[in-house]
C-alpha cells in the first residue's frame, strides 16, 4: 500500500495531538472565562464584548495571508511544521500578558495583547490543521486523524476546565488566581508539546508548484460549491457552542441557580462527553460517509440543546446530566468539517494543479472565528438589554429572560441551519478515491 494511504501510527498520532492541549487550553478561556473575567472581575464591563468582537474581526483578515504563505512555504523542517515553530514565542509571551493581568488594565491593553495572542493562535491552529490534512490522504483515515485531534483538543479543554475547580473549590483560592494558573499551565505546555510533535511527527510536502500561487486564490476557493457548503455549516455549527460558551456561567448561575463550582463541573462533563462521542462519529462516518454524519450530528445536537429549556432550577445533578448529553455531538462538527476540507484540498489539487490546503484551512478558520466573534458579542447585546455584566445577580428579571432566549433559541436555530447548509455537498468517498488514484499517477501528492 502506498505511503499516503497508510494508517498513521498511534505514537505519531499522540505526538501530533500533543499541542492540542495548550492550544485548546487557550481557546476555551478566550471564549468562556476571559470575557467574563475581564468584564466582571477586572471591572471593564460590557465593553469587553465589543473589544473581543473587534479584535476577532481584525484577526480574521490575517487568515488569508497566513494561508497564502503556508501554501508557498517549503523548508527542510516542512511546510506546516515551520509555522508551528513560529507560533511558539508569540503565544508564550502574549499568554502571559493576557492571563496574568491585574485589575486596572484598560480596554486598550486587552485589545492590543488580545490581537497578538489571536495572531499566534491563528498560526497555531491553521498550521496544525493543515499538517493533519497531509498526514494521510485516505478518506476514512482522515476522520480518524481529526477524531484524535478533537480528542486532544477536548483533553486540553478538560485540563484547563479542571483548574478553576481545583483552585477555587479544593484549594480555596480566588477566581483571579485560577485564571492566572490557567495561563501558567498553557505557557509550560506550549514548548513541551510543540517540541515533541516537531521531533516525532513527519510531514509529507506536496510536489505541486508554488511559483504561481496568488493571494487571490483565497477568494477563488469561495466560488466552489463544496467549499461554501462546509463554510456555512462550520459557521452555523460553530455559532451554537460559541453562544453556549459565552453565556455558560450566566445561564447556569443566574437562571438555574448553580454556584460557580457546580458550573465548572457541568462544563467539565460537557467536554468529557465530547471524548466519548468522538469515536461514535468516526464509526458513523465510515458507514454513512462524513457529510451525512455531519448533518445527523447537527440535528441530534439541536434536539438535545433545545431540551435545555426544561433544565430545572437548583437541581445540579439533572442539569449536569443534560449538559453531558449535549457534549456528545459537540465533537462531530469540528473533526468532520476539517476532514472534509482536507478532501476538498485533493479535489482542488486535481483540478488546478495547486496545493491549497493551507488556504482552505485558513478559510475554514475564518468562519470559525466569525462564529465565535459574534458569540462573544452576545454579552454586549445582553448588556444593552438590561443585563448587568459587572454584577449579574443584580440584573432584572426581564434581562434574565433574554439570557435564556439567547442561550437556547439561538444555538438551536444555528444548528438547524448548519445541517441544511450541507444538503448540496457532493464529494463522495468513491469520487475522492478516483481523484487520489489520478493524483498518484501524476506524482503530485
Amino acid at each position: 500500500m502506498m505511503e499516503s494511504y497508510r494508517q498513521v501510527s498511534l505514537p505519531r498520532l499522540l505526538a501530533f495531538i500533543g499541542p492540542c492541549v495548550p492550544f485548546a487550553a487557550l481557546g476555551l478561556p478566550l471564549v468562556v472565562n476571559l470575557p467574563e473575567y475581564y468584564g466582571t472581575t477586572l471591572g471593564l464591563g460590557a465593553v469587553v464584548g465589543v473589544v473581543f468582537f473587534v479584535v476577532r474581526c481584525f484577526d480574521i483578515l490575517v487568515d488569508p495571508v497566513l494561508g497564502y504563505w503556508m501554501d508557498r512555504t517549503r523548508s527542510r523542517l516542512g511546510r506546516f511544521k515551520l509555522w508551528m515553530l513560529i507560533c511558539l514565542p508569540i503565544l508564550f509571551v502574549s499568554t502571559g500578558f493576557i492571563f496574568l493581568a491585574h485589575k486596572g488594565v484598560s480596554p486598550a491593553y486587552l485589545g492590543g495583547w488580545l490581537f497578538v495572542l489571536y495572531v499566534g493562535f491563528s498560526i497555531a491552529a491553521l498550521s496544525q490543521a493543515s499538517w493533519g490534512g497531509v498526514l494521510s490522504t485516505d478518506y476514512n483515515e482522515r476522520s480518524r486523524i481529526f477524531a484524535w485531534w478533537q480528542v486532544g483538543n477536548i483533553a486540553g479543554i478538560i485540563c484547563v476546565a479542571l483548574i478553576p475547580v481545583i483552585v477555587n473549590t479544593k484549594l480555596h483560592y480566588s477566581y483571579a488566581t485560577a485564571v492566572q494558573v490557567m495561563g501558567l499551565f498553557i505557557m509550560i505546555m506550549l514548548p513541551l508539546t510543540i517540541g515533541l510533535a516537531l521531533w516525532i511527527v513527519p510531514e509529507r510536502v506536496s510536489n505541486a508548484a508554488t511559483h504561481d500561487i496568488r493571494l487571490s486564490h483565497y477568494f477563488d476557493m469561495l466560488k466552489r460549491r463544496n467549499v461554501r457548503c462546509i463554510l456555512w455549516a462550520d459557521l452555523f455549527m460553530g455559532l451554537a457552542p460559541g453562544v453556549m460558551a459565552a453565556l455558560f456561567f450566566y445561564f447556569f448561575e443566574e437562571t438555574r441557580g448553580l454556584h460557580r463550582g457546580q458550573s465548572n463541573v457541568a462544563m467539565f462533563l460537557y467536554f468529557v462527553a465530547g471524548i466519548v462521542g468522538a469515536p461514535i462519529w468516526v464509526v458513523m462516518a465510515k458507514r454513512l460517509n462524513k457529510h451525512v454524519t455531519l448533518i445527523i450530528s447537527s440535528l441530534i445536537f439541536a434536539v438535545l440543546y433545545g431540551a435545555m429549556a426544561f433544565a430545572p432550577q437548583h437541581n445540579a445533578p439533572v442539569v449536569m446530566i443534560m449538559t453531558f448529553l449535549n457534549g456528545m455531538p459537540y465533537a462531530a462538527s469540528l473533526l468532520l468539517t476539517r476532514a472534509l476540507m482536507a478532501d476538498i484540498g485533493d479535489e482542488v489539487l486535481h483540478e488546478t494543479g495547486h496545493d491549497h490546503k493551507g488556504t482552505l484551512m485558513a478559510i475554514l478558520s475564518a468562519t470559525t472565528k466569525i462564529g465565535y466573534a459574534i458569540s462573544v458579542l452576545t454579552i454586549s447585546v445582553l448588556g444593552w438589554l438590561g443585563f448587568n455584566v459587572k454584577a449579574p445577580a443584580d440584573s432584572p428579571h426581564a434581562a434574565l429572560i433574554w439570557v435564556q432566549v439567547f442561550f437556547i433559541a439561538l444555538p438551536v436555530l444555528f444548528l438547524l441551519l448548519g445541517a441544511y447548509a450541507m444538503k448540496d455537498y457532493d464529494l463522495s468517498p468513491e469520487r475522492h478515491r478516483r481523484i487520489l488514484d489520478d493524483l498518484m499517477q501524476r506524482d503530485v501528492l
